[in-house]
């Protein structure tokens, strides 16, 4: 139990008085993600971003507090995050550049194709026997991202997502010069740093509006780097000093026809080339093809399930388990109410689930 614990905080191991059975039961941080999620069902969220993932491959992530090393446990979340992050942002682009020997170099291009980034990022730390070398340069990063998120188109989000190791950066020059670059283009740049706050880098953050957040173990380095698959709020600008939101800007989109035959491909309802895949960009004449089911995975984000409401302990009354002995989760089947554990109802159909069905309906099926 305490090996489980110290893995993952998230959940809590109880055992039911009655059967015996092992169980999980989220805390009170975990009951409050409801209420979260409705405070930000009105918040303003951009549907295609432009994300540039920054990984730290100095020689400090050679280090073995975590196992196998720190850069092996980045490979890995750094991999789970790229197949989350298109599941839930089908219609974004993603970027990998790592730090290494006071330089940055491009790991793979802004593009929506998740096979290429996880090929690209095993085959880059496949040549370097997964080791790091040298000293981090944040400045050499930020200036690489910079100008690969500057040509990207007005109506997506640009981000930057560094994750960072040491407790120093070997730049040549201001760093903060590359921070206000990063301001003018309304890049936010979130961090997640590994053992130890450092300032540079949460100043970085500060200044361009993103996130700041510290894992001392692997499971907190997973959560934290998975948090940013959410689209954030929009934003503000400073037009004649009054803080506004960014204007919406509107784009053209196409749904093509799948076509077979000797050449397979989609069809681009514009011009009427073919795509080898969706979503991607018409080779062409540059339209943006996508299918229905892309448009409505990215919407989720926008149109959140509202949340359900918790079954006090009044509404658990002797009279309604006597009328219905069985309560039953209606996602897992699993007994409700045995041993104390939370019960959340929904409210457009009085359906009751258990607090796990209730975290995998609104975290992973947005249905």
């Amino acid at each position: 139990f305490l090996h489980c614990a110290a893995m993952d905080l998230s959940n809590v191991i109880t055992e039911d008085e009655r059967t015996g059975a092992l169980k999980l039961v989220r805390p009170k941080e975990k009951r409050d993600a409801a209420e979260e999620r409705q405070e930000e069902s009105a918040v303003r969220r951009g549907v295609i971003r432009f994300l540039v993932v920054i990984v730290d491959c100095s020689s400090i992530m050679n280090s073995r507090d975590m196992r196998p090393t720190r850069l092996g446990v980045v490979e890995q979340v750094v991999s789970v995050l790229i197949d989350n992050y298109f599941d839930q942002n089908p219609i974004s682009q993603l970027a990998l550049i790592e730090l290494r020997d006071g330089r940055a170099d491009k790991i793979s291009e802004l593009s929506g194709n998740a096979r290429q980034h996880k090929a690209k990022l095993e085959e880059r730390l496949k040549a370097k026997r997964s080791l790091g070398s040298g000293q981090p340069s944040i400045r050499a990063g930020l200036e690489l991202a910079a100008s690969m998120l500057e040509i990207q188109a007005s109506y997506g989000t640009r981000e930057v997502l560094l994750v960072y190791g040491s407790l120093s950066t070997c730049d040549r020059g201001d760093v903060f010069q590359s921070v206000g670059r990063l301001n003018k283009l309304n890049v936010r740049v979130n961090v997640v740093g590994i053992a130890a706050e450092l300032y540079v880098a949460k100043a970085i953050s500060t200044e361009t509006g993103g996130t700041y957040t510290v894992a001392t173990q692997a499971m907190m380095l997973k959560d934290m780097v998975l948090s940013h698959i959410s689209p954030p709020p929009v934003l503000e600008e400073i037009v004649d000093g009054r803080v506004r939101k960014k204007p919406a800007a509107g784009m053209w989109v196409g749904f093509p026809t799948r076509r077979e035959g000797v050449l397979p491909g989609w069809q681009c309802p514009r011009c009427r080339a073919l795509a080898p895949s969706v979503p991607s960009d018409c080779g062409v004449c540059g339209l943006k093809l996508l299918s229905s089911s892309h448009l409505a995975r990215s919407y989720h984000h926008l149109f959140p399930v509202p949340s359900f409401r918790g079954v006090e302990d009044s509404e658990q009354s002797t009279e309604r388990k006597e009328a219905d002995p069985t309560r039953q989760c209606r996602g897992c089947g699993v007994e409700l109410g045995a041993g104390g554990s939370e019960v959340v109802s929904c409210a457009a159909c009085g359906s009751e689930f258990c607090a796990l069905c209730d975290s995998f309906i609104h975290e992973m099926l947005h249905v």
